[in-house]
This record gives structure tokens, C-alpha cells and sequence, in this order.
């Protein structure tokens, strides 16, 4: 679908005309008309409400579509990706090729118009998302071909940078939606080199050889099990830019996640696809940061495995050396994430970043903490914090600040080695998978974000489809955009 910008009039408009209303506000004068005698009960502007019409031949619009905005006091920006996600579903259930959204004025009194342009074109772009490749009726299938906003003003940037933002955060979805039987390691990896080639990024693999002599042990030891040869990516943008500031995003990488020898059960374990999708965020977010052209260096780091029980599966119990020199006592297979996220970020440290990120869908324990409307941070700088949390206002892919005092790391001391991967309390389960993490990343002004209960979503949502939802994208996006002055 391609968002275009025009100057016209509703007179003008033809085919489906899509108007934004707020609750207690009167609509444009020429569509009044078509609104008359409807009962308030019917519409009167309550968020995401809908009122449709066909005009009879009484307007050049064949069509016409109203979508409340709610009370004008309690509006956010999310409302208007809300909103332009539901013309898109609307007209997709009409098979409208074609949708004409009128702007008429200023919706949201704390956000600038250029801002709220780029949230209506990154609902729209966001709705528009469908993972067809496996569907073989292609004629089944329906996508809008154009969303044109009429507008008074020049809005181009700001749809553009709605489509950038927006197209990135698709682009990782549809990665991440991939089965793990297409979507293995060495995948990954030839998809990275796609994107490398594409906006000229400089990267890196390293194999089982390469890891083996950094003594990248807990890559290693999680993918002992599969037949699957693990990888770290390393993707650098602006490489040769040294006066930009160097920023660093690491992303978890499990293709599949069984549990190991410490096995999970049966039910909702395809789902386990998706835990590579703090590998396929951190492509995303490259993307987007090489498509706005960021004057920023950004390095990225994905250790790619699969956790497999086989013959050669690592056991509960084993002792590794991590790539910094500590030793971690495996107490569950299943908390293999923290084990090559370990290696990744003393490996990142390594380059002194001014700031590093890291994603991960770490914790189910974080489902139960903050459910599925939050994402968990910890960070040990408030610079980065409160830029995080910043962005994700602004996006609204929120975070919500944890804890990591010092008795947390305590509690992952181990018997028999440096640390234990896993706490063997049954209680603040995310928190103490922060504090293991936090003994590799140094020096490091670090965050680490526990994506586990917003990587999928699994009912109506106004602009993300069921699946993967690539949140993470454009929230790590936005906050480098801020850390670089933006």
C-alpha cells in the first residue's frame, strides 16, 4: 500500500471518504449532512466508534466513513494509529482499493501536526500488514493499494517518516513470523547479509570455528543439541564515521526454543518461533535507522541458535566459561537466552558503546508482572532510561522501569561457579534474569528490554494483525533518534 499526500476538497474527494471526529465536536460542514438524525447512541464520536454511509449520488463520495476519536481531553497520539488502522480494516472488508482520509485540523493539542501525520501513516502502514507468503489462494487475498490524507499543509516528510518507521517494524514482523524449519540460524544470517548489501552495511559472521576460539561458550553450549550450525551477526552502520557517537542494540536469537533437556510443554510450543525476535527487532531497527539516514554509528550483535535436546544437548548442571571470563552453573536448559545474550553483550562491552540496548524475549514471568501492554526495562543509566521511556510515549510501545538492587544479583550466585542462570526462588523471575545479565555488560551504560508479553499478539488489535507485532522496532529506533539529539 502506498500513503500519498493531497490538496483538495472534501468536494473534490471521490470513492470512500474517511473523516476523524472528536467526541462533542462537530464534524465538517460537508458531511453534516450524512450525519443527521443518526442517534447518539448510534455515533457520537466515542474512541474507535464508526459510522458509515453510502451518499446516494447526493455527493462526489461514493462513501463515507466517520471514526471517532473520544473525548478531545483524553486523546493520545496511539488514537490516531488507532484510527487510521480501523479505515484500513474497514476498507480492506469493502475491498476498497482506494481510501481518501480528510484532514481537517489538529487532533491532539500536545503533538504537533507534522507528529500526528506520522502516527496516522504509521497505523495505516502497520494495518495494512498481512503474512500471506504460506497461502497459496492468492486470489483470496485483498490489500489496499493507496491511502491518500488530504491535507492543507506539506506533510510529506512526516508520511514519509511514518512509512519508514512503520515499513522497518513490517519488515521484522514478516521475518519473524517464518517457521523454524525456514527461519534457522544460517537464514537469519543470509538475510542480514541481504540488508547489509542493500544499505551498505558493514557485517560480520561469526561461525561454530570463530566462536569456539573467541570462547563464546554459551552460544555454544545452547546449540549442542540441534543440527543447526549456530551464528553471531555483527552489522555495523556508519562504520567509518568516527565522529559520530557509537550506540550498540543486541538482540536474542533463538530460532526455536524447546527448552532443551529441561523441555517445555507441548501446549502453545509453536510459539517458541518467536523467540528469535530480538535478533529479527535489531535488523528491523537498522533498517529503519539506515532508511532516516541517523547521524549516528550503530553496531548490532545477534547470536543466532536453536535449543534442541539431542544427544549432545548441554545438562542441567554443566559449567560454562562465558566469553568474559565468568562461569555460569546451568541450572535449567530453558533459561538459554541469558546464556548466549551473556557472550553477546561482554563482546559489545568490548567496543565501548556510549550506550547498549539489548531485546530479548527473556521471561513468561513477565506476562504475569505487566501483562500484555507493557515491556519490562532495566537499565543502569537514567540518561537511557528516561530516553526509553520517552520513545515509547511516543510510539506507544511503553516501558516500565524495574528494579536491579544489588540483592537480586545475589540471589544468582551460585554453588559451584561464578553465577547460576537461573534463580532457584520461585519469584521476581524477569528481574533476576536483568541482574544475571547485567554481569556482562561492563561498564556499559546498558538497558535491557524484556519483550515476552508484546512480541505476539493474540486478539483484535486496531492496528496489529494476530502474530508477531515487531514491537521494539520503532521504540529502539526513537530512542536512538533522542540519544543522537533528535
Amino acid at each position: 500500500m502506498k500513503i500519498e499526500l493531497k490538496k483538495s476538497t472534501i468536494s473534490e474527494i471521490k470513492g470512500l471518504l474517511c473523516v476523524f471526529v472528536i467526541e462533542g465536536e462537530d464534524p465538517p460542514a460537508e458531511i453534516k449532512p450524512f450525519l443527521n438524525g443518526v442517534k447518539k447512541e448510534r455515533f457520537e464520536g466515542k474512541l474507535l466508534q464508526t459510522y458509515s454511509t453510502d451518499t446516494l449520488g447526493k455527493a462526489n463520495f461514493e462513501r463515507l466513513l466517520v471514526v471517532g476519536l473520544g473525548k478531545k481531553e483524553d486523546m493520545i497520539i496511539d488514537h490516531l494509529r488507532r484510527a487510521a488502522g480501523t479505515i484500513v480494516r474497514y476498507a480492506t472488508g469493502l475491498k476498497e482499493k482506494e481510501v481518501t482520509l480528510f484532514m481537517q485540523s489538529r487532533f491532539v493539542s500536545k503533538h504537533d501536526l507534522e507528529c500526528q501525520t506520522q502516527a496516522i501513516a504509521e497505523g495505516a502502514m502497520l494495518a495494512s500488514y498481512r503474512f500471506t507468503h504460506y497461502k497459496t489462494k492468492k486470489e483470496d487475498l485483498f490489500e489496499i493499494e493507496k491511502f491518500v490524507i488530504v491535507a492543507e499543509d506539506d506533510l510529506t516528510q512526516a508520511i514519509e517518516r511514518g512509512v519508514k518507521y512503520a515499513t522497518s517494524q513490517n519488515y521484522s514482523r514478516t521475518l519473524d513470523e517464518q517457521p523454524a524449519n525456514i527461519a534457522t540460524p544460517a537464514m537469519v544470517v543470509e538475510e542480514a547479509r541481504k540488508l547489509a548489501r542493500h544499505y551498505k552495511l558493514h557485517i560480520t559472521v561469526f561461525d561454530r570455528v570463530k566462536l569456539k576460539k573467541m570462547g563464546m561458550n554459551g552460544i555454544l553450549a545452547v546449540c549442542q543439541g540441534s543440527v543447526n550450525e549456530p551464528h553471531l551477526i555483527k552489522l555495523e552502520y556508519n562504520r567509518d564515521k568516527k565522529n559520530y557517537p557509537l550506540y550498540c542494540v543486541v538482540g536474542k536469537g533463538v530460532t526455536f526454543d524447546t527448552g532443551g533437556i529441561s523441555i517445555k510443554p507441548s501446549q502453545n510450543m509453536h510459539e517458541m518461533k518467536y523467540d528469535k525476535t530480538g535478533a529479527i527487532n535489531t535488523l528491523g531497527v537498522f533498517k529503519a535507522v539506515a532508511e532516516l539516514k541517523l547521524p549516528i554509528r550503530l553496531l548490532g550483535l545477534m547470536p543466532m541458535v536453536e535449543n534442541m535436546p539431542g544427544g549432545g544437548a548441554q545438562r542441567p548442571g554443566d559449567i560454562i566459561k562465558a566469553y568474559n571470563g565468568k562461569t555460569i552453573e546451568v541450572l535449567n536448559t530453558d533459561a538459554e537466552g541469558r546464556l548466549i545474550l551473556a557472550d553477546a553483550l561482554s563482546y559489545a562491552a568490548e567496543h565501548k558503546p556510549e550506550y547498549m540496548i539489548d531485546m530479548a524475549t527473556l521471561t513468561g514471568a513477565m506476562v504475569v508482572s505487566l501483562g500484555r501492554h507493557a515491556i519490562g526495562m532495566f537499565s543502569t543509566d537514567d540518561k537511557l532510561a528516561q530516553a526509553l521511556q520517552d520513545a515509547g510515549n511516543n510510539v506507544h510501545e511503553r516501558v516500565w522501569r524495574l528494579p536491579l538492587w544489588p540483592e537480586y544479583g545475589e540471589m544468582m550466585k551460585a554453588d559451584f561457579a561464578d553465577l547460576k542462570n537461573i534463580s532457584e526462588l520461585p519469584e521476581a523471575g524477569s528481574i533476576t534474569a536483568a541482574a544475571f545479565l547485567k554481569e556482562f555488560a561492563g561498564e556499559t551504560k546498558w538497558a535491557h528490554l524484556d519483550i515476552a508479553a508484546v512480541d505476539t499478539v493474540k486478539w483484535a488489535h486496531p492496528y496489529l494483525e494476530k502474530g508477531a507485532t515487531g514491537i521494539g522496532v520503532r521504540l529502539v529506533t526513537r530512542t536512538l533518534e533522542k540519544l543522537a539529539g533528535g
